[in-house]
């Protein structure tokens, strides 16, 4: 008898620490993970950030340089960032693949550039706004796992576990909110892996969280930190502000670059040649 209730308690044990073990394991699909965070980004649409924008010193190894910036957001995918504080103007806007920026009085378009998407994490509307993006970023949706982003435990959509340079997102495991996304598209033709991290969330409203630090990492290298002094969201922003075309008509074009000076002669017989075509 004695036996047999050992033998019952063992297997009762073990039927416990299995299912300790599946409960555990447990990870929601990627989907849904999705649907989870969307929950808490719809609640913004709109941003205004008022920011210490940090970037290497490229003259003064392991020195930052700082700049105030201002940074409008609004979706689907319309950005703005205005740097304060410097002779002319110095205005960056981008949305619908588009991307202008204004420099000493003159306009620069090009297409946009990696970086630029990150507000549409922060202000995205539903499950499919998130899936479109992450798709882009060729970020695998079909696979999830649980890990750390410094002692925050995560849900990460993509893979392989343990692989940090493969395409793939986090989110926070419990309040769902945004940490990291690590995306692969073409720049130039040439492939561009961006890391974007969003740190020190800070609760502005009534289930409203914004991250005060968000950094930008190419190579394992940080090239950009921008720490939040104040943050405003669903402000009513005027259409203006985002406005592409009156902005790309209200700026000059750069002006030509100059032609190089032709080579001279090197010899007479070089020269001859030369004044016979010229004059020909």
């Amino acid at each position: 008898m004695r036996r047999f209730i050992i033998s019952i308690l063992a297997l009762a044990l073990s039927i416990s620490a299995v299912g300790i073990k599946a409960a555990q394991a447990y990870i929601l699909p990627p989907q849904q993970i999705l649907e989870y965070v969307s929950k808490q980004t719809a609640g913004v649409y709109s941003l205004h950030f008022v920011v210490w924008a940090e970037s290497p010193d490229p003259d003064l190894p392991k020195a930052m340089m700082r700049r105030e910036m201002v940074i409008y957001a609004a979706r689907p995918d319309f950005l703005r960032q205005e740097i304060v504080g410097e002779a002319g103007s110095n205005i960056t806007l981008a949305g619908s693949g588009r991307r202008l920026s204004v420099t000493d009085g003159h306009l620069l378009a090009e297409p946009t550039r990696h970086e630029d998407i990150f507000a549409i994490l922060l202000h995205a509307n539903s499950a499919q706004t998130l899936e479109t993006l992450l798709a882009s970023e060729q970020v695998d949706l079909s696979q999830a796992h649980i890990s750390r982003l410094d002692k925050r435990r995560a849900y990460v959509i993509g893979g392989p576990p343990g692989e940090a340079k493969s395409p793939q997102f986090w989110c926070d495991k419990d309040k769902f909110l945004p940490l990291r996304l690590v995306g692969r598209r073409l720049y130039h033709n040439v492939a561009d892996l961006v890391d974007i991290r969003f740190l020190s969330y800070q609760k502005v409203g009534e289930s409203i969280w914004l991250p005060w630090v968000i950094e930008f990492y190419r190579q394992d290298e940080l090239f950009l930190r921008l720490i939040v002094q104040k943050a405003y969201y669903n402000e009513r922003l005027p259409d203006s502000l985002f406005d592409l075309e009156a902005f790309a008509a209200k700026y000059p074009p750069p002006p030509p670059p100059e032609e190089p000076a032709e080579k001279p002669p090197e010899d007479l017989e070089q020269m001859r040649r030369y004044l016979e075509k010229k004059y020909e």
